[in-house]
């Protein structure tokens, strides 16, 4: 018996590799999903299926699959693909359209699928035959897969996917290699000669492990390291000796931490800005970049850079430039300890996240602690590769859905949301508890939309202690429970680390929600 073109669809995309597809299904999905092997992860929201899906991606460092419901399931969406683009993240995305042979008529269910997704996607792939369907879904794996990575969207009409196949065999995708390219003799020069060197290291740094180097390279040229603002990934090791910590995403910040350095080398990252300072990026300063993305040197100017991996490039780096003379070292932190003890008393930040890192060490850690993500960095929850996560998008409710896939490819993950974060996406948490993904989330619990209230204490103090601010009386515990992920709250520093352990060491997925000091923090001033 002839294979339907569905079943080739299936046969194919486990040839590539793909074994899930994460996704929320609708009759247009029906006679695609009749014939498919691989396991459905079930989400109640289609953007939660893509989100799943980009940490998924990312943790394995190849493509995963989504399924979306024709228009509505991508309008549901466009939040979770534009960050899996800036995220980076490589995903084909199916999305079940209308039978062809009434669409003229906008049929329930149709719309312009290409031009929704072309701004948050990679690419839009059509299926108009049958024996087209592999070479078009090859195709966007490859895409997906080139550097930088994103998503590929392929719509598949549902007429097609009962008639026979008639097409060849798959070929297995192929992705060759990535060279450096780029004269690697002028960056050289540049920071041979240069009075004070600095590097700002990115995402890719995590993709392609090149902590080592990175490290090796800063030894070379005795200069500190800062991570790039807003980073999705860890972009260094926070024990090395030469981290000084993350750039603020304002160019004035940005511009005051790196008042010193006369040349700036940007490794495998970007200079995410927010909010707008009139302060010119960087001017002055003569800035080199190593990575994939070639739309940064692009956008920043930049006329000395090397296209490739991060691992190859410092490694080319490395064996072009001589050590310099003198010596730097971080200074040491003397505040912490005295800082951890004084939020103790009103269960700060300080103290619930510093006691969070001494106990999650083997954790994946996904941030969307929003207000509190400057003091959860701070307290050292970069440890080198996969050890972080979060949404370079600053979409809400991302991490709580990325719990699900990253969850999935490592089963030690750690989500720490905000209450606000929570309720953009508590339907992951019933994905959880139906996979038996043993996933845990922390919700810093303040009763409010803090990082909003920053702001407005920095730029409209009237607006601080709006109500429209203010979440009071959310049932986390039961919302959680309601989802089938047993769920505790903690109010008392002392109740704090026995409730953290038995988190931890939960067989399945647990949530932790702890009230956290309310005050206002001021993070943009």
């Amino acid at each position: 018996m002839a294979s339907t073109v569905a079943g080739e669809i299936s046969r194919a995309l486990r040839a590539m590799g793909m074994e899930l597809i994460f996704g929320n299904p609708g009759n247009t999905e029906l006679p695609f999903l009749a014939d498919i092997v691989q396991r459905y992860v079930l989400s109640l929201h289609d953007g939660l299926a893509v989100g799943a899906a980009d940490a998924y991606a990312q943790v394995l460092r190849r493509p995963a699959l989504v399924n979306l419901h024709a228009a509505p399931g991508v309008g549901n969406s466009m939040a979770f693909l534009d960050t899996a683009l800036r995220n980076r993240s490589p995903l084909v995305v199916t999305v079940g359209e209308q039978d062809r042979r009434h669409r003229a008529l906008h049929p329930l269910l149709s719309g312009d699928i290409g031009a929704m997704v072309r701004p948050v996607s990679k690419g839009y792939l059509t299926v108009d035959e049958g024996r087209d369907v592999v070479p078009v879904l090859t195709r966007a794996w490859e895409i997906a897969s080139s550097r930088p990575w994103g998503p590929v969207v392929v719509g598949l009409p549902m007429d097609l996917m009962e008639t026979p196949y008639e097409g060849r065999d798959p070929l297995p995708p192929s992705q060759p290699p990535i060279a450096v390219s780029g004269d690697v003799a002028p960056v050289v020069e540049a920071l041979r000669s240069a009075t004070n060197p600095v590097i700002v290291a990115g995402y890719e740094v995590d993709i392609d492990d090149a902590f080592g180097e990175l490290e090796a390279l800063a030894d070379r040229l005795q200069c500190p390291i800062y991570a790039e603002p807003l980073a999705s990934r860890a972009p260094v090791a926070a024990d090395s000796a030469h981290f000084m910590g993350d750039l603020l995403p304002a160019s004035a910040m940005i511009n005051a931490s790196l008042a010193l350095h006369d040349v700036v080398l940007l490794v495998g990252g970007a200079l995410t800005l927010y909010p707008y300072t009139a302060s010119p990026l960087l001017q002055g300063k003569r800035v080199l970049y190593l990575g994939t993305d070639a739309e940064v040197p692009r956008l920043l100017g930049i006329r000395e850079s090397l296209v490739g991996p991060c691992r190859e490039g410092l490694a080319a780096l490395l064996a072009k430039l001589p050590p310099r003379s003198g010596t730097f070292r971080r200074p040491r932190d003397l505040g912490r300890a005295g800082r951890v003890a004084r939020s103790r008393a009103t269960m700060g930040a300080e103290f619930v996240l510093d006691s969070v890192a001494s106990l999650f060490e083997e954790h994946l850690v996904l941030d969307e602690a929003v207000s509190n993500t400057p003091v959860l960095k701070r307290v050292g929850f970069y440890r080198g590769k996969d050890s972080y996560l979060a949404s370079r998008s600053g979409q809400m409710g991302w991490a709580l859905a990325a719990a699900v896939g990253a969850g999935l490819a490592r089963p030690r993950t750690l989500a720490v949301v905000g209450d606000g974060a929570l309720l953009y996406s508590p339907q992951a948490l019933w994905t959880l508890a139906r996979e038996g993904i043993p996933a845990k989330v922390l919700v810093l619990n303040n009763h409010g939309y803090s990082i909003l209230r920053s702001y407005s204490k920095s730029f409209h103090p009237a607006l601080t202690d709006a109500p429209f601010l203010q979440i009071p009386g959310l049932d986390v515990v039961g919302v959680s429970r309601s989802m089938g992920v047993p769920a505790e709250t903690v109010k008392e520093p002392g109740e704090l680390a026995p409730a953290l352990r038995e988190l931890r060491d939960s067989p399945g997925p647990r949530l932790l929600n702890v009230e956290i000091d309310p005050e206002v923090p001021s993070l943009f001033s």
